[in-house]
């Protein structure tokens, strides 16, 4: 059978059906195969998830949109990779590229925290000392300047990051971002579920038709992140495959 014949077959197969769904009887006059009520069920709670996700996501790009202004900028001194720094990010955990030069040309950069600069003036302080017991004091003048730059860090470093715990709690971002989280993951679960359910008739096709379109309203970022963790699960599943699959059972049992 040529792919054509085949596709002509599945439409016709579709349609009788859909009629058939709609009608309650099949062609022959046979009443009609009713959908599992265990997927019909599953189906009921597809706009609740979908609004607790999307009012979810409208309450941190609220957050982020007052509150973002009023994130904190690490003067140059405490922007330094070192043991302990953080890169630096917003206020919704994204990387934040700063100037490097008046080219317009940006980078990424670590803030230094108070405990790693207090940590880094001592090392630089000891060998500081150290050095200038030995005959030739090769090496003071390099851990003098650092052990100074270190520890002239610490104070702005502790007020950047006490800013940064400031903004985070009186804003409610992180409660917001794991709602969302949350919301994210129930909405997953449960498209999931029936996208897997065994179907009777076309109606279950309409409900996983339902499940991913709903799927797709989800943001980009967080349906990258959930799918890619879904392919490294135990038992990864494809939903697209899945979804031909029953489109080829609902066609093939009556076509």
């Amino acid at each position: 059978m040529t792919l054509f014949a085949n596709r002509r077959r599945m439409l016709l197969g579709l349609a009788t059906a859909t009629a058939a769904a709609a009608t309650g009887v099949t062609a022959s006059g046979a009443p009609a195969h009713q959908e599992a009520p265990e997927l019909i069920a599953l189906a009921d709670q597809l706009d609740s998830r979908l609004s607790a996700y999307l009012a979810a996501v409208a309450k941190v790009e609220r957050i982020a949109k007052e509150w973002g202004p009023q994130w904190p900028v690490p003067v140059e001194e405490i922007q330094r990779w070192t043991p302990g720094s953080k890169q630096y990010v917003n206020i919704l955990g994204n990387p934040i590229e700063v100037p490097l030069d008046q080219g317009g040309c940006k980078r990424l950069v670590n803030v230094g925290t108070p405990e790693c600069f207090e940590k880094d003036a001592a090392s630089h302080r000891r060998e500081y000392e150290r050095k200038m017991q030995t005959k030739s004091q090769r090496g003071t003048k390099f851990h003098k300047q650092w052990w100074e730059r270190s520890a002239a860090a610490i104070a702005p470093a502790r007020a950047f990051w006490t800013e940064v715990e400031r903004v985070n709690e009186a804003s409610g971002i992180k409660v917001a971002q794991a709602n969302q989280k949350i919301a994210l993951t129930a909405l997953k679960d449960l498209v999931g579920r029936i996208v897997m359910f065994q179907e009777v008739t076309v109606a279950g096709l309409v409900i996983k038709a339902q499940a991913m379109q709903a799927w797709g309203r989800v943001n980009k970022l967080d349906r990258a992140v959930a799918e890619f963790h879904r392919t490294l699960s135990d038992q990864p599943v494809n939903w697209g495959e899945e979804m031909a699959a029953t489109i080829v059972r609902q066609v093939g049992g009556v076509a």
